[in-house]
């Protein structure tokens, strides 16, 4: 599991224990999305789980479960050990966009993107690293706006948001903050539109209390107006 995969699940787990609430929207309450975005550890979604889903996914959300369940990533390992560091954060995406999209050639489309993708081998608690990643997916996006990894690409943009939303609030920068939660609410909206099987990531992403460090705050709430000198 890679390093920031493992803080988020610890930070989830440690919150849900304390508190007794549910995280994630339900029906996967976190679960869907964990799936999704972490390494073969965090593997939670079954077949069987399609029971959850409306009819009219039901044999879209299995075809995707069985990807999930069996992919092999064509990534090759690397002898540079900062490459090779940054394969526990491309395999997950490279998965991620070859099981949730259903178009002909996605294994390919979802390995080259994978090892193209500026992936950092780790964050180091700085807002700026998840943005350098999202930086690069919007340009991919604007400059490939009829690639069919676009459904994805905009949840990956959001979520990297929300990760930098809360590491900015503990570096104080609420006009950071502002500026991130805005491109989290444009970038998730654009997801939930975007594809239905990217939509139900999408609710139980954007359900979560917290990713990364439990702030008490919501990008999908924050407002400019929370961020002017004085406010809380």
């Amino acid at each position: 599991m890679s390093r920031h995969a493992f803080l988020v699940c610890t930070a989830l787990t440690a919150f849900a224990a304390q508190s007794g609430a549910p995280t994630g929207t339900e029906p996967f309450k976190g679960r869907l999305y964990a799936a999704v975005s972490h390494g073969p550890a965090d593997d939670t979604v079954r077949a069987s789980d399609a029971a959850l889903v409306p009819p009219a996914l039901r044999g879209r959300f299995d075809r995707f479960a069985r990807c999930h369940s069996s992919f092999k990533s064509r990534l090759p390992d690397s002898d540079n050990f900062f490459m090779n560091a940054a394969l526990n954060h491309r395999r997950p995406l490279e998965r991620a966009l070859a099981c949730l999209i259903e178009t002909p050639g996605i294994a390919t489309l979802a390995t080259d993107y994978a090892a193209h993708a500026r992936i950092l081998y780790e964050w180091e608690g700085m807002s700026e690293a998840p943005l350098v990643e999202a930086a690069y997916a919007e340009t991919y996006i604007s400059e490939h706006p009829n690639s069919p990894l676009l459904p994805y690409l905009y949840l990956f943009v959001a979520e990297r948001a929300r990760y930098a939303f809360e590491m900015l609030d503990g570096e104080k920068n609420q006009e950071g903050m502002a500026a991130t939660a805005a491109r989290y609410r444009t970038f998730i909206a654009r997801a939930r539109s975007a594809d239905p099987m990217v939509a139900l990531v999408a609710n139980d992403f954007d359900g979560l209390s917290f990713v990364y460090l439990n702030i008490g705050k919501h990008p999908r709430d924050y407002r400019a107006a929370e961020a002017t000198p004085g406010r809380q």
